[in-house]
């Protein structure tokens, strides 16, 4: 087992165990079944190693959201999915579920701007836009695709943060969808 494939997995099972903050080169190699000097060889740092989960979950995020884009003849009931789906995906989502529940302190910068540095909101904004601002969604988001986008993706962390006690996925979808969806004039 030493395709980077194989060690990101690795890697995720130790994180899952002990956050990302405690996830060392040395504990994915034995997770892994393969010595120190492999792993090195793949990754030159435990930051790189870290960089290729965060690239690999942003990827299956993706994934998630381009499955869901294939239906999209229903705008309305497309957005109601896509914001369902990816609510569902993050609460069972055992890594970053983990990353909250280890390492929220390191997480905080990631969440506030500051010049020059991209929050998590606009790394998955800007990944969701390339997507969406070409789909057939996107003349239904209301004011525009950029800033329904980037509702959505705030008002899902902000789900991921603090979970509703009150409202279960569907009725945040719900109100997600009403908030950014407009529906088109008929045409004659």
């Amino acid at each position: 087992m030493s395709s980077g494939e194989d060690l990101t997995s690795a890697a995720r099972a130790v994180a899952r165990r002990v956050g990302v903050g405690a996830l060392t080169l040395a504990a994915v190699a034995k997770e892994a079944g393969i010595s120190r000097a492999t792993i090195y060889r793949r990754y030159a740092s435990r930051d790189q190693l870290i960089s290729a989960i965060v690239s690999s979950e942003l990827d299956a995020l993706e994934r998630v959201m381009l499955s869901r884009l294939r239906f999209a003849d229903d705008p309305r009931g497309t957005i109601y999915m896509l914001v369902r789906e990816v609510l569902d995906y993050n609460a069972g989502n055992e890594l970053v579920q983990a990353a909250l529940r280890y390492d929220a302190a390191s997480l905080t910068p990631w969440l506030i701007r500051r010049e020059g540095h991209p929050t998590l909101i606009d790394i998955v904004t800007d990944r969701a836009l390339a997507f969406i601002t070409e789909s057939p969604i996107a003349r239904h988001l209301s004011p525009g695709p950029e800033a329904a986008v980037e509702f959505m993706v705030s008002a899902v962390c902000a789900e991921l943060l603090s979970p509703a006690r009150f409202l279960t996925h569907a009725d945040i979808a719900n109100r997600i969808t009403d908030a950014i969806y407009r529906p088109q004039p008929e045409t004659a």
